[in-house]
């Protein structure tokens, strides 16, 4: 063995690609990748013992709002929309601790009425001991008078949506977000918004994204404002409740990923009275999109992890777990859940430093969570060790 080789002999390894998880592997790190990935046999080198561990690759929250934070009281939320940097900064440096808690390395920001985590992620990035990577939009994109001015930047009259995005590109961005309907009633289960963009403004806000590299998110629930992303050939469609069938066929046809928060509604769900009208709607929104999940596993569309944290009562970094939890309620595997916090997650990055599974030649970038694969996601209050680029953090 090399002198710069490590041996890890791990009780379980979830290598992200969605298959079954191994038991008792030994995996050789050389230099920052995985050399190695073998069965365990007796008489081998010297090894680092996490034979009580289940190995993961570091996760990714596909959908986050790190400057937002998922505190109840209205008048909080309120008063986030216009803290200054420095209040912000301190909010989304507790926020990164949490992720780093519960082994999440990667998160995708879909914005904010300062843009301050664009910023905090320009300023923090490459600093010594930051072991998250930020990937930010900025701002939201939304239609002046509708949903999405928490977010930020409306379009001003006879401003383009393709124009908005050459012009108002900044320094550090890594995807366009952009909000295509309103946000779901607690009150009349099912009510849909109207579209807040045409086809073919959308079609034009790809071009215009594509052409200097960055993929396009989107807000969007009901039928019609999903059909209209998914037609215009966006990357991603976020939420998508009340989608219906048909989108979700298109979906898998045209590789569109989908990134559902479910766990959005299971916190407005256990926040609110069981007598109440809004619990009642909550818990029915939640039970309509773990059926949506549960079809958009059948036609084979693909689906990333995202939580929304900072939307009200979903914390960053436990959200993953509460999330990982109804992936599994939907009839996922904890392997293929996994996998939709990793593999899939990274596909959405444009400059993903790796592919989200472990693997020979692949990044040495794990978490080990004491216990077994049944364990989790709980377990993931239960970290043992994080390491990445083949070194312990």
């Amino acid at each position: 063995m090399n002198s710069k080789d490590t041996i890890i002999h791990a009780g379980w390894l979830i290598n992200g690609s969605g298959g079954p998880a191994s038991k008792d592997v030994l995996i050789k790190l050389s230099d920052r990748i995985i050399s190695s990935i073998a069965d365990y046999t007796p008489g081998h080198d010297e090894y680092l013992d996490f034979t009580d561990c289940t190995i993961i690759p570091a996760l990714c929250d596909s959908h986050t709002h790190l400057a937002i934070s998922g505190r109840l009281d209205p008048e909080i939320r309120d008063n986030q929309l216009h803290y200054g940097y420095d209040q912000a900064e301190a909010m989304i440096t507790g926020h990164v601790r949490n992720y780093l808690k519960h082994g999440v390395l990667y998160v995708r920001d879909g914005g904010d009425f300062h843009a301050h985590t664009l910023r905090f992620k320009n300023l923090h990035h490459g600093k010594k001991g930051n072991n998250l990577s930020i990937y930010a939009a900025g701002n939201g994109i939304h239609v002046k008078g509708r949903y999405g001015q928490l977010l930020g930047m409306h379009l001003t009259p006879g401003r383009e949506l393709a124009q908005a995005i050459f012009e108002d590109f900044r320094p550090g961005m890594d995807h366009v977000k952009i909000v295509n309907s309103g946000v779901n009633s607690l009150t009349e289960f099912g009510k849909e918004t109207s579209p807040q963009f045409s086809v073919d403004e959308l079609k034009g806000a790809v071009r215009a994204a594509e052409s200097i590299g960055l993929k396009v998110m989107v807000h969007a629930n009901g039928k019609e404002p999903v059909r209209m992303v998914v037609e215009s050939g966006c990357h991603t469609v976020e939420h998508g409740f009340f989608m219906d069938a048909d989108n979700l066929k298109r979906m898998a046809d045209k590789g569109t990923i989908w990134v559902p928060t479910i766990c959005t509604m299971k916190a407005y769900m256990d926040n609110s009275a069981p007598e109440s009208g809004v619990h009642h709607v909550a818990k029915k929104n939640l039970t309509h999109q773990l059926e949506q999940v549960e079809m958009a596993i059948r036609y084979g569309v693909t689906i990333a992890l995202g939580t929304d944290a900072g939307s009200p009562g979903v914390y960053h970094g436990s959200g993953v777990i509460e999330e990982l939890g109804l992936l599994l309620k939907a009839g996922l595997s904890i392997e293929e859940a996994i996998k939709c916090a990793t593999s899939n997650a990274m596909q959405l990055i444009s400059d993903a430093p790796n592919t989200g599974t472990l693997s020979n030649g692949n990044q040495a970038t794990f978490v080990a969570i004491k216990g077994k694969p049944a364990d989790l996601p709980d377990s993931l209050k239960k970290i043992r060790e994080i390491w990445v680029n083949g070194k312990r953090i």
